[in-house]
């Protein structure tokens, strides 16, 4: 007993039409599921390629800001040793100025005192303030890295100038005896200390403005990762809900075919016991 072609036809195509709605409501199901678009590399050869390089882009850049921001901690730290420096320095001067008008030597003498102690805070400040486990403002002055980017030239490479009493040439400074020499030689030495100041307020911009980078960087790259591998959940639910209509679908054009085929069968039947 030979099938209709049109109905051999038709439930053919209804298979297959079942067979592609199965397979993306499936797809559609398991992305619902796992929130991604890119389950198994076969779904997006290339595009997962591109992911894995993102996705460790991201990770190193996250980590270049971890290393900028324990640089701007530390330059804090050296900013707040120039600042009380600075604030000694002023002092000192405050103390010369004084003494090149006093006439009274015993007073001239514990000026001078106090002049020295407020030396030997500087270089306590200089021996204790450190970048990188480095004196930078006394014995360990000079140049510092800080990988601030994911490349090898992405660094950021930070000067630092000693400060203590003997680079600023004021080890020999008595207000005892040579009041306008020390004058002369604190201001010089406030001059020099803030130029250092301003320098290194610079560093602190120029790295803040690494910090930003860096975080647009992650921003970016984690949005392009995102693309390629993170399923629209909306556009998922409408594919889904597709999917089971066309599977509707299908199913009903294939019980439809069958029930012809079975009316032909029985009238044919019919037709050969008649």
């Amino acid at each position: 007993m030979a099938t209709s072609p049109v109905n051999s036809s038709t439930t053919l195509i209804a298979l297959g039409g079942l067979k592609s709605a199965n397979a993306d409501a499936a797809k559609a199901t398991e992305r619902l599921a796992t929130g991604l678009k890119v389950v198994r590399a076969s779904d997006d050869p290339a595009g997962v390629g591109k992911a894995a390089q993102l996705k460790a882009e991201v990770a190193s850049y996250m980590q270049a800001k971890k290393n900028i921001n324990s640089a701007l901690g530390e330059m804090q730290n050296v900013t707040d040793g120039i600042n009380g420096i600075l604030d000694y320095l002023a002092e000192m001067r405050t103390i010369a100025v004084a003494a090149s008008s006093e006439t009274n030597e015993d007073v001239r003498a514990a000026m001078n005192t106090q002049f020295k102690e407020l030396a030997a805070g500087i270089d306590e400040i200089t021996s204790t303030v450190t970048f990188a486990n480095k004196k930078v403002l006394g014995a360990d002055a000079g140049a510092i890295t800080v990988q601030v980017g994911i490349t090898q030239a992405g660094v950021k490479s930070l000067t630092f100038s000693s400060a203590n009493v003997a680079t600023l040439n004021m080890t020999s400074t008595n207000v005892s005896a040579g009041a306008s020499a020390a004058i002369s030689a604190v201001t010089l030495a406030i001059n020099t200390v803030s130029q250092n100041l301003a320098k290194y307020g610079g560093y602190e911009a120029s790295l803040q403005n690494y910090s930003d980078m860096a975080d647009s960087a992650v921003l970016s790259k984690s949005s392009q990762y995102g693309d390629i591998m993170n399923a629209d959940l909306a556009v998922e639910a409408t594919n889904l809900a597709s999917a089971k209509i066309r599977q509707d679908a299908a199913t009903a054009v294939l019980a439809q075919a069958n029930s012809i085929n079975r009316n032909i069968a029985d009238y044919l039947l019919n037709g050969a016991i008649g």
